[in-house]
């Protein structure tokens, strides 16, 4: 159980209050959305206390499940998209014939209309954003224009990719947006930029890695009611780790962004995984970052032996099928911070 000290309006005085996960159900545009939220409750008197963090959290998780339920794109992937293109907002609201305003609006987290959702999921494909650029090229500067073109170019130049990234690409098609993935499309290259974040120079082995990007997934979830990669993950014996981690580690090694080399710590033999390319951190939003930073803090002290069996007292790994992918509910049980 979670606890914290509040005001209790019942008792007119500060409390105690336990946290508690309940079903409720939001309003969003006009449809009610069921979603698991943490409620605050005063243990003295057991009356509901309002709480502004949790109420917030729990409103963006009702958007982020309507997201989900309507296939819309969420703030992180207007974002992506956007830089994918070198665009800034007010180029892109040129280029789509909208106000800026609506552009930052649904960068900051408010739901793109039926029309607009459409036209952001199709400009994902480089063909389709080169048939909107010469259709309205006269709305960009000439800067502006060349700058798109030579992003579109360089796109289509790198589609031979290699074996393994083709096949994650493959797979990651058929995969559903929702609990299972944190109400966010897979996205390779956010995930191969927190192995690089973690591993680093020095390297982690691979179950301490599984831990970490779960970890920060995870989090990220509880706090901000999506994950970060999109990533889906399986409760495996040593603990939750990537569904394909094999191939995803593959896919890193292909690209010349990690490495992978054998470690003996006296009759036993680990897999240690190094970063080879810098960690770009242009990828990610600030509230990501923050999270990325807040579970290597967090975990630095932990060995691989240690974290997997911190993962095993999470009701995430406990109450999982083995080898059957976790729901990312399970993030608002997630024993955070961790006990060193």
């Amino acid at each position: 159980m979670a606890y914290k000290n509040g005001y209790c309006p019942t008792c007119d005085a500060e409390r105690e209050l336990e946290i508690k996960v309940v079903e409720q159900t939001f309003p969003v545009r006009g449809e009610p959305i069921k979603v698991e939220a943490e409620v605050a409750f005063c243990t003295v008197c057991g009356e509901e206390v309002f709480d502004r963090e949790l109420d917030f959290s729990a409103l963006e998780r009702a958007y982020a499940k309507y997201r989900w339920l309507k296939d819309i794109p969420a703030p992180a992937e207007i974002i992506a998209l956007r830089k994918k293109y070198g665009l800034g907002q007010r180029a892109l609201a040129k280029l789509l014939g909208w106000s800026p305003a609506t552009v930052y609006r649904y960068e900051k987290g408010a739901i793109p209309v039926p029309a607009h959702a459409e036209m952001l999921k199709r400009l994902a494909d480089p063909e389709e954003m080169e048939k909107l650029l010469e259709k309205r090229a006269d709305r960009l500067t000439p800067r502006e224009y060349a700058r798109v073109k030579e992003k579109i170019k360089f796109l289509s130049e790198n589609e031979q990719r290699p074996i393994a990234l083709s096949l994650i690409e493959k797979w990651a098609k058929h995969l559903s947006v929702g609990l299972e993935s944190g109400f966010r499309r897979f996205n390779f290259e956010k995930l191969l930029n927190m192995i690089l974040f973690f591993a680093g120079k020095r390297g982690l082995s691979k179950i301490s890695l599984m831990k970490h990007l779960w970890y920060a997934d995870f989090l990220h979830f509880k706090t901000h009611s999506v994950s970060i990669s999109g990533a889906r993950y399986a409760a495996l014996p040593y603990g939750p780790a990537l569904e394909q981690w094999d191939l995803c580690l593959k896919a890193a090694t292909e690209t010349g962004s990690v490495s992978i080399e054998p470690v003996f710590i006296g009759d036993w033999e680990a897999e240690v995984v190094k970063a080879e390319a810098d960690f770009d951190r242009n990828v990610f939003s600030p509230e990501e970052l923050a999270t990325l930073e807040e579970v290597a803090i967090r975990l630095s002290g932990f060995n691989a032996e240690a974290l997997s069996k911190m993962s095993h007292n999470e009701d995430a790994w406990r109450l999982t099928p083995k080898n059957k992918i976790i729901s990312y509910e399970y993030a608002l049980s997630l024993h955070w911070p961790p006990e060193s």
